[in-house]
């Protein structure tokens, strides 16, 4: 019998029918669930701002196995690099008569009220006052950005949003929830915005490998923040998956599934008619780069790395670990954090600067070790991301 160890029970959908993108010699790369225009006004009209709120996360794969680093695997890969390649990120486009306002009105008066004064905010003030800078921890010990080296479990992490003066801020705001229904109810993971209006995740958030069967009824909020979705909702069309990952069986494995573990989802519009890319700007992406890079991992936590519900704001807030990557085996990167479920998807970038459109996406969160503080996603290269956007035209 083929099972999925998850930090909470995991759930399946019925059977559907699929696109199925073909690779050399007719070998299929990626498989495609396409969204009727009724099943999306039905996840328009399902997801409120309420449910959206009360959704808990979905179940994040844990590996029960060891944790080392596999070794062998390393140095038979040391040259296998393949060839860089990046897109650009970009920025949103003016509101012409403040139509999203219009729209999003309550949305956004409820941000404007939790914020600190009626003065105009400080910014870059608020992130110094957040930790955004280079101080680097280890447990409790600072540990200064030189230093880093890929190390495991060597981070820093804070809350990215707290402050109401965050969450209008790029490149946060590329970044939100990504909720959706399962047959035991509603759930969410995190996903970021990118190129030609699609978001990518983790596969995890949209296909189950244990019965075969895409999840439903996605809605992705970009920037959410306390129950809020300043931007509104953005309903998927279309969600593609690697091929490699629905031909998984057997017990999640970090060193051997989460290469695969990345989703890519195209989305429609929201309730002003803006497109994603109009409203939030899109995240660049990148593959093919060496295996340590200082990335700025952020997404929606509800539980830590022990499984333990957080207690300030579970799920409601942004939350980042920096830190460099180290290799954990072939085409799989290990980083150090503490976050735990809810973060699932969320994206690791390279690149990043606050209040600047500056960011590329190079892996996503996939699985974890309980009780070890680390992360672990694919090294984005051109067997995961690559026909993954070919398929959906990031």
């Amino acid at each position: 019998m083929r099972k999925i160890n998850y930090l909470l029970i995991a759930a399946v959908l019925p059977a559907v029918s699929t696109g199925i993108q073909a690779g050399p010699q007719g070998q299929p790369l990626t498989v495609t669930k396409s969204i009727s225009a009724d099943q999306q006004s039905a996840a328009s009209s399902f997801w409120t701002a309420e449910r959206i709120s009360a959704a808990k996360p979905f179940p994040m794969p844990i590996d029960y196995g060891s944790s080392d680093v596999d070794i062998e695997a390393i140095q038979a890969d040391a040259e296998d690099l393949g060839q860089p390649g990046m897109t650009p990120p970009g920025r949103g486009q003016a509101d012409p008569g403040g139509a999203a306002e219009m729209s999003f009105t309550d949305e956004l008066q409820s941000l404007t009220d939790e914020a600190d004064d009626g003065d105009t905010p400080d910014v870059e003030g608020v992130l110094q006052g957040a930790g955004m800078d280079v101080t680097f921890q280890a447990g409790a010990l600072g540990t200064p950005a030189d230093l880093m080296a890929g190390t495991t479990q060597v981070y820093t992490s804070y809350l990215v949003n707290s402050k109401s003066a965050l969450w209008k801020v790029y490149p946060h705001k590329w970044v939100g929830r990504l909720s959706f229904r399962t047959p035991s109810g509603t759930s969410y993971c995190s996903a970021t915005a990118i190129s030609n209006n699609n978001i990518v995740t983790a596969a995890h958030c949209v296909y189950d490998t244990t019965n075969n069967r895409f999840y439903s009824n996605w809605v992705f909020s970009p920037a959410y923040r306390n129950g809020t979705n300043p931007y509104g909702t953005f309903r998927a069309t279309a969600c593609t998956v690697l091929n490699t990952w629905i031909a998984l069986t057997g017990s999640f494995s970090i060193n051997t599934w989460s290469r695969h573990d990345v989703a890519v989802c195209s989305v429609g519009r929201n309730a002003s008619l803006q497109t994603l890319n109009q409203a939030v700007g899109w995240a660049g992406r990148t593959w093919g780069n060496s295996y340590t890079q200082l990335h700025f991992n952020s997404g929606y936590p509800w539980n830590d790395y022990r499984n333990i519900a957080l207690t300030d704001g579970a799920g409601q807030y942004l939350r980042n670990c920096t830190a460099e990557s180290f290799t954990q085996t072939t085409e799989t990167l290990g980083s150090g954090c503490n976050w735990g479920p809810g973060i699932s998807g969320g994206s690791w970038l390279t690149g990043y600067k606050a209040l600047e459109v500056t960011g590329w996406v190079n892996s996503v969160n996939s699985g974890l070790f309980i009780n070890t503080q680390n992360l672990y996603g694919a090294r984005f290269n051109t067997s995961n991301i690559v026909p993954l956007c070919t398929a959906r035209g990031c």
